[in-house]
Protein backbone atom coordinates (compact mmCIF):
# COMPACT_ATOMS: atom_id res chain seq x y z
CA UNK A 1 0.00 0.00 0.00
CA UNK A 2 1.40 3.28 -0.79
CA UNK A 3 -0.18 6.78 -0.43
CA UNK A 4 -0.72 8.96 -3.47
CA UNK A 5 -0.70 12.57 -3.14
CA UNK A 6 -3.82 14.26 -4.98
CA UNK A 7 -2.79 17.53 -3.94
CA UNK A 8 -3.13 18.17 -0.87
CA UNK A 9 -4.73 14.90 0.21
CA UNK A 10 -3.71 11.85 -0.29
CA UNK A 11 -5.11 8.05 -1.04
CA UNK A 12 -4.05 5.18 -0.37
CA UNK A 13 -2.95 2.67 -3.16
CA UNK A 14 -2.05 -0.84 -4.23
CA UNK A 15 -0.11 -1.87 -7.38
CA UNK A 16 0.32 -5.34 -8.39
CA UNK A 17 3.09 -6.20 -10.66
CA UNK A 18 1.68 -8.07 -13.86
CA UNK A 19 1.76 -7.63 -17.65
CA UNK A 20 0.03 -4.82 -19.88
CA UNK A 21 -3.10 -3.73 -19.97
CA UNK A 22 -2.68 -2.54 -16.33
CA UNK A 23 -6.36 -3.44 -14.81
CA UNK A 24 -7.95 -0.83 -13.14
CA UNK A 25 -10.24 -1.93 -10.47
CA UNK A 26 -13.19 1.14 -9.12
CA UNK A 27 -14.73 0.27 -6.42
CA UNK A 28 -18.94 0.77 -5.82
CA UNK A 29 -20.28 3.41 -3.74
CA UNK A 30 -18.41 4.11 -0.47
CA UNK A 31 -16.44 0.94 -0.32
CA UNK A 32 -12.28 0.33 -0.38
CA UNK A 33 -10.02 -0.97 -3.17
CA UNK A 34 -9.89 -3.90 -1.38
CA UNK A 35 -13.61 -5.70 -2.25
CA UNK A 36 -11.98 -6.62 -5.41
CA UNK A 37 -10.01 -9.26 -3.92
CA UNK A 38 -12.20 -12.29 -4.59
CA UNK A 39 -11.96 -11.15 -8.28
CA UNK A 40 -8.05 -10.37 -8.54
CA UNK A 41 -7.14 -14.02 -6.69
CA UNK A 42 -9.07 -15.31 -9.67
CA UNK A 43 -7.27 -14.06 -12.65
CA UNK A 44 -5.49 -15.88 -14.82
CA UNK A 45 -3.97 -13.63 -17.49
CA UNK A 46 -1.65 -12.16 -15.10
CA UNK A 47 -1.95 -8.23 -15.87
CA UNK A 48 -0.69 -5.65 -13.55
CA UNK A 49 -3.15 -4.69 -11.27
CA UNK A 50 -4.20 -1.63 -9.52
CA UNK A 51 -6.42 -0.97 -6.44
CA UNK A 52 -7.00 2.07 -4.47
CA UNK A 53 -9.36 4.10 -1.57
CA UNK A 54 -11.07 7.09 -3.04
CA UNK A 55 -10.55 10.07 -0.62
CA UNK A 56 -12.79 9.79 2.08
CA UNK A 57 -12.96 5.80 2.36
CA UNK A 58 -10.76 3.70 4.32
CA UNK A 59 -6.91 4.13 4.72
CA UNK A 60 -7.22 7.46 2.17
CA UNK A 61 -7.63 11.17 3.54
CA UNK A 62 -10.88 13.35 3.26
CA UNK A 63 -11.36 15.99 0.23
CA UNK A 64 -10.32 19.69 1.61
CA UNK A 65 -13.78 20.66 1.06
CA UNK A 66 -15.75 16.80 2.37
CA UNK A 67 -18.95 18.61 2.80
CA UNK A 68 -19.06 19.69 -0.59
CA UNK A 69 -21.11 17.60 -3.38
CA UNK A 70 -19.12 16.06 -6.15
CA UNK A 71 -19.85 15.42 -9.53
CA UNK A 72 -18.85 12.80 -11.71
CA UNK A 73 -15.70 13.98 -12.68
CA UNK A 74 -14.54 15.00 -9.57
CA UNK A 75 -13.79 10.47 -8.46
CA UNK A 76 -12.47 10.88 -12.36
CA UNK A 77 -9.69 13.36 -11.93
CA UNK A 78 -8.68 12.05 -9.04
CA UNK A 79 -7.99 8.86 -10.80
CA UNK A 80 -6.34 10.25 -13.45
CA UNK A 81 -3.87 12.52 -10.54
CA UNK A 82 -3.68 9.02 -8.97
CA UNK A 83 -2.53 7.02 -12.03
CA UNK A 84 0.24 9.58 -12.91
CA UNK A 85 1.70 9.51 -9.39
CA UNK A 86 2.05 6.22 -9.77
CA UNK A 87 3.45 6.40 -13.09
CA UNK A 88 0.59 4.28 -14.86
CA UNK A 89 -0.52 6.12 -17.93
CA UNK A 90 -1.52 3.08 -20.08
CA UNK A 91 -3.06 0.86 -21.95
CA UNK A 92 -5.30 0.47 -19.01
CA UNK A 93 -8.42 -1.73 -18.75
CA UNK A 94 -10.67 0.44 -16.58
CA UNK A 95 -13.29 -2.27 -14.33
CA UNK A 96 -16.21 -0.42 -12.15
CA UNK A 97 -18.53 -1.59 -10.11
CA UNK A 98 -21.94 0.06 -9.60
CA UNK A 99 -20.93 3.90 -9.35
CA UNK A 100 -17.72 2.79 -10.66
CA UNK A 101 -18.48 2.77 -13.81
CA UNK A 102 -19.84 6.45 -14.17
CA UNK A 103 -15.98 7.37 -13.15
CA UNK A 104 -14.55 5.36 -15.57
CA UNK A 105 -17.46 6.32 -18.17
CA UNK A 106 -15.91 9.77 -17.11
CA UNK A 107 -12.53 8.77 -16.91
CA UNK A 108 -12.35 7.17 -20.67
CA UNK A 109 -14.31 9.83 -22.08
CA UNK A 110 -11.09 12.11 -20.92
CA UNK A 111 -7.96 9.69 -21.73
CA UNK A 112 -9.47 8.02 -24.58
CA UNK A 113 -5.92 7.77 -25.52
CA UNK A 114 -4.94 5.23 -22.66
CA UNK A 115 -7.94 2.91 -22.53
CA UNK A 116 -7.48 -0.52 -23.65
CA UNK A 117 -10.68 -2.24 -22.38
CA UNK A 118 -13.60 -1.77 -20.36
CA UNK A 119 -15.73 -4.31 -17.83
CA UNK A 120 -18.63 -2.45 -16.03
CA UNK A 121 -20.29 -4.09 -13.19
CA UNK A 122 -23.74 -3.91 -13.22
CA UNK A 123 -23.15 -0.34 -13.44
CA UNK A 124 -25.34 2.47 -11.81
CA UNK A 125 -27.53 5.11 -14.03
CA UNK A 126 -26.56 8.52 -14.56
CA UNK A 127 -29.26 9.90 -12.61
CA UNK A 128 -28.37 7.26 -9.89
CA UNK A 129 -31.32 8.02 -7.80
CA UNK A 130 -33.48 4.86 -8.60
CA UNK A 131 -36.74 6.43 -7.75
CA UNK A 132 -38.08 9.74 -6.23
CA UNK A 133 -37.08 10.20 -2.13
CA UNK A 134 -34.47 7.47 -2.59
CA UNK A 135 -31.38 8.25 0.00
CA UNK A 136 -29.42 10.95 -0.86
CA UNK A 137 -25.30 9.14 -2.37
CA UNK A 138 -22.38 9.29 0.25
CA UNK A 139 -19.34 7.84 -0.94
CA UNK A 140 -18.07 6.50 2.27
CA UNK A 141 -19.51 6.07 5.88
CA UNK A 142 -16.98 8.01 7.37
CA UNK A 143 -18.41 12.02 8.86
CA UNK A 144 -15.30 13.23 6.94
CA UNK A 145 -17.25 11.16 3.89
CA UNK A 146 -18.56 13.22 0.11
CA UNK A 147 -22.05 13.90 -0.77
CA UNK A 148 -21.95 12.87 -4.33
CA UNK A 149 -23.86 15.41 -6.60
CA UNK A 150 -26.03 13.16 -9.00
CA UNK A 151 -27.75 16.36 -10.46
CA UNK A 152 -24.59 17.66 -12.00
CA UNK A 153 -23.33 14.19 -12.26
CA UNK A 154 -25.87 13.30 -14.97
CA UNK A 155 -25.55 16.15 -17.04
CA UNK A 156 -21.65 15.45 -17.10
CA UNK A 157 -22.59 12.32 -18.41
CA UNK A 158 -24.98 13.88 -21.54
CA UNK A 159 -23.16 13.44 -24.39
CA UNK A 160 -19.83 12.27 -23.68
CA UNK A 161 -18.00 10.17 -25.96
CA UNK A 162 -16.20 6.92 -24.69
CA UNK A 163 -13.39 4.77 -27.13
CA UNK A 164 -14.61 1.84 -29.07
CA UNK A 165 -12.17 -0.83 -27.54
CA UNK A 166 -12.89 -4.47 -25.78
CA UNK A 167 -15.33 -4.35 -23.15
CA UNK A 168 -18.17 -6.58 -21.35
CA UNK A 169 -21.04 -5.25 -19.44
CA UNK A 170 -22.14 -7.68 -16.54
CA UNK A 171 -25.72 -7.40 -14.69
CA UNK A 172 -27.26 -8.62 -11.84
CA UNK A 173 -29.72 -11.95 -12.52
CA UNK A 174 -33.57 -9.85 -13.50
CA UNK A 175 -35.11 -9.85 -10.10
CA UNK A 176 -32.30 -9.94 -7.66
CA UNK A 177 -32.28 -6.73 -5.38
CA UNK A 178 -31.66 -6.55 -1.59
CA UNK A 179 -34.55 -4.30 -0.98
CA UNK A 180 -38.16 -4.23 -2.00
CA UNK A 181 -38.80 -2.06 -4.84
CA UNK A 182 -41.64 0.85 -4.86
CA UNK A 183 -42.30 0.04 -8.29
CA UNK A 184 -41.56 -3.46 -9.98
CA UNK A 185 -40.66 -1.54 -13.31
CA UNK A 186 -37.51 -0.40 -11.85
CA UNK A 187 -36.24 -4.21 -12.50
CA UNK A 188 -36.73 -3.71 -16.44
CA UNK A 189 -35.19 -0.08 -16.64
CA UNK A 190 -32.14 -1.52 -14.79
CA UNK A 191 -31.95 -4.01 -17.49
CA UNK A 192 -32.33 -1.95 -20.48
CA UNK A 193 -29.89 0.36 -19.07
CA UNK A 194 -27.46 -2.27 -18.80
CA UNK A 195 -28.23 -3.05 -22.35
CA UNK A 196 -28.47 0.34 -23.67
CA UNK A 197 -24.65 0.93 -21.97
CA UNK A 198 -23.13 -2.76 -24.03
CA UNK A 199 -24.78 -1.59 -27.05
CA UNK A 200 -23.33 2.31 -27.19
CA UNK A 201 -19.81 1.27 -26.12
CA UNK A 202 -19.87 -1.90 -28.43
CA UNK A 203 -19.33 -4.08 -25.90
CA UNK A 204 -20.78 -7.97 -24.76
CA UNK A 205 -23.86 -7.89 -22.11
CA UNK A 206 -23.90 -11.02 -19.78
CA UNK A 207 -26.60 -11.73 -17.25
CA UNK A 208 -25.70 -12.99 -14.15
CA UNK A 209 -27.22 -16.12 -13.70
CA UNK A 210 -27.45 -16.42 -10.06
CA UNK A 211 -26.44 -13.00 -8.17
CA UNK A 212 -27.12 -9.66 -7.42
CA UNK A 213 -25.75 -6.34 -7.50
CA UNK A 214 -22.70 -7.79 -5.58
CA UNK A 215 -21.34 -9.46 -8.17
CA UNK A 216 -17.86 -8.93 -7.32
CA UNK A 217 -18.52 -10.57 -3.86
CA UNK A 218 -21.20 -12.99 -5.25
CA UNK A 219 -19.99 -14.16 -8.47
CA UNK A 220 -16.07 -12.90 -8.61
CA UNK A 221 -15.56 -16.09 -11.08
CA UNK A 222 -17.89 -13.88 -13.16
CA UNK A 223 -16.16 -10.74 -12.85
CA UNK A 224 -13.04 -12.33 -13.39
CA UNK A 225 -13.81 -14.36 -16.63
CA UNK A 226 -15.18 -11.16 -17.75
CA UNK A 227 -11.65 -9.01 -17.18
CA UNK A 228 -9.03 -11.63 -18.12
CA UNK A 229 -11.76 -11.99 -21.40
CA UNK A 230 -11.23 -8.39 -22.38
CA UNK A 231 -7.21 -8.33 -21.23
CA UNK A 232 -6.95 -11.04 -23.91
CA UNK A 233 -8.81 -9.23 -26.52
CA UNK A 234 -6.88 -6.34 -25.66
CA UNK A 235 -3.63 -8.28 -25.89
CA UNK A 236 -4.73 -9.77 -29.44
CA UNK A 237 -6.18 -6.54 -30.84
CA UNK A 238 -9.76 -8.40 -31.37
CA UNK A 239 -13.25 -8.06 -30.22
CA UNK A 240 -14.29 -10.27 -26.83
CA UNK A 241 -14.95 -13.45 -28.48
CA UNK A 242 -14.73 -15.41 -25.21
CA UNK A 243 -17.56 -17.74 -24.07
CA UNK A 244 -18.93 -16.77 -20.67
CA UNK A 245 -19.15 -19.41 -18.12
CA UNK A 246 -22.13 -21.56 -17.32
Amino acid sequence: MMMVDLGGYRVAAHVQPGSDPTVVFVAQMGTAGATWRPVIDLLTTTPAVVTYDRPGIGASDARPEPGKPIPYSAPAAELATMLDGLGVTGPLLLAGHSVGSLFIRMYAANHPDRIAGVVHVDGSIPALRLWPGAPASVDGDRPDSSPVDSVAGEREMAGIETPTVPGVVLCRTPGRWAVALPDPAIDGRWQQAQADLAEQIGATLVVATDAGHQLPREAPALVAWAVDAVVRAARDGRDVVDPPPC
